[in-house]
């Protein structure tokens, strides 16, 4: 008997939520903007998956990535953080660090500091020159280790220019023999590995023997992240035998990686998204106070009103900042919505008006005996007047259904605009397909 009468009420609900749900959208991209918030998200999960901060700090200053970093220039602004890294550069920036850590973490490199500081103890400036460029030949040979085939031979030639420079420069000496040790136990592995690639048949090309070179430096500095990695390789190698396969297979499951971290990471973020847009949402509804309850109670004593949101609802299209522009801000953002609202007609919003104090004092906050809580304003003739809010609840129960109301409009709001944007034109199509009573009446 009332089915378009509830639809008629259900058209100006949604109509009502769509329009808050567009302000809330905006709202929301504009503090995510300001705070580029997904890109510290993904920062976090990054920083989970590479295990250590100096990872991290490396991967963000690592060319590929800086190049996605949001440029600012016309601000004049510190570029910001990129919310959004493909895979394909993520597994190649990786793959990169992993090589690199093969020569920044060999013992080698870590006893250069100290090599130089015993090489001070030199007198002869020349001396401690020709010293130092000896030390950056024995550095390149260790550099260069994981590119040569000759295995076990190249490791002894390391060996051997080690032993020889502590002969030429005695002040380094004791240093360099409890070195030699470490050095034959780092790139030992390195060696045995190679030998056990061999066996197997597989090509271990230069690109692979210098990452796995780099695992073996993790292993000491990151073994969480030289695991995981350690992981996706043995992987590739199970499916390519021939080295650009194994670099083209172990980068595709960096990216795979990467992608489901990603997957997770987009879960975590939307989840978050709709908490805020609850609070946003149920802050945009106190501050204009859209009551879901007394809206639709208005609605339903009300066909004119119903009949006119109606006719709204009929020709509403969402607007462009619901659809991926910019959003302009809370201060230009807010009024636009107040008007849309009253373009509605839909009672809404905190009616003030002057009150009697009875000799009282106005003040905002009543701190004093003898005030009165009220905003202190003038009337049309200049004289001081005190105003308070005149649409509040009477008793416990209207401030109850009032709070379940404004509640009602925050939660709606969740859904976003496009959701609330199907749903009234789905009602709207049904609405359409038969005629309301009234209308049939004033037709006869």
């Amino acid at each position: 008997m009332y089915l378009q009468e509830i639809l008629e009420v259900a058209i100006g609900l949604v109509l009502v939520w769509l329009v808050l749900s567009v302000g809330t959208m905006s709202l929301q991209e504009w503090l995510s903007n300001l705070l580029n918030s997904r890109a510290k998200e993904m920062e976090k999960v990054i920083a989970q998956m590479l295990s250590s901060a100096d990872m991290t700090r490396q991967f963000y200053q690592y060319p590929l990535i800086t190049n996605l970093y949001q440029s600012s220039k016309e601000t004049g602004k510190k570029p910001r953080l990129p919310s959004y890294i493909p895979a394909a550069k993520f597994g190649a920036t990786l793959f990169s660090l992993v090589v690199q850590a093969g020569t920044d973490h060999s013992p080698v490199r870590e006893m250069t500091d100290e090599i130089n500081r015993q090489l001070a103890s030199i007198k002869s400036p020349e001396q401690q020159k020709l010293a130092k460029a000896d030390w950056d030949a024995i550095l390149e040979t260790a550099r260069n280790l994981a590119a040569s085939n000759l295995g076990g031979a190249a490791l002894d030639s390391l060996k051997l220019q080690m032993q020889i420079y502590g002969e030429k420069y005695p002040e380094v000496k004791p240093g360099l023999d409890d070195l030699i040790p470490e050095v034959d136990a780092y790139y030992g592995q390195f060696v045995q590995e190679q030998h056990a690639v061999v066996e197997s048949g597989a090509d271990a090309g230069l690109a692979m023997r210098q990452f796995r070179l780099g695992l073996l430096g993790l292993q000491k500095t990151n073994p969480q992240l030289s695991d995981s990695v350690t992981a996706i390789v043995k992987q590739a190698e199970g499916y390519a035998l021939r080295a650009d396969q194994m670099v083209a297979t172990a980068r595709v499951n960096m990216e795979t990686w990467f992608n489901d971290a990603m997957d997770r990471l987009s879960g975590t973020y939307k989840r978050k998204a709709q908490v805020a847009a609850f609070i946003i949402g149920c802050i945009l509804a106190l501050i204009l106070n859209v009551d879901s309850i007394n809206v639709a109670t208005s609605l339903w004593r009300e066909p004119t009103l119903r009949q006119a949101i109606y006719a709204q609802a009929q020709s509403y299209k969402l607007p462009a900042t619901s659809q991926g522009s910019t959003a302009p801000g809370p201060l230009e953002d807010i009024p636009a919505l107040e008007t849309q609202l009253q373009a509605l007609n839909i009672p809404f919003g905190w009616s003030i008006a002057a009150f009697d104090t009875h000799a009282r004092q106005c003040a905002l906050l009543p701190l004093k005996a003898g005030q009165v809580w009220g905003i202190p304003g003038q009337d049309s003739q200049g004289q001081p007047v005190c105003k308070g809010f005149t649409n509040l609840p009477p008793d416990i129960l209207g401030w109850l259904t009032k709070i379940l109301g404004l509640l009602m409009t925050g939660a709606a709001t969740t859904q976003g605009a496009p959701f609330w944007f199907d749903i009234l034109g789905k009602l709207v199509n049904v609405r359409s397909t038969g005629v309301n009573p009234a209308e049939k009446q004033a037709v006869g």
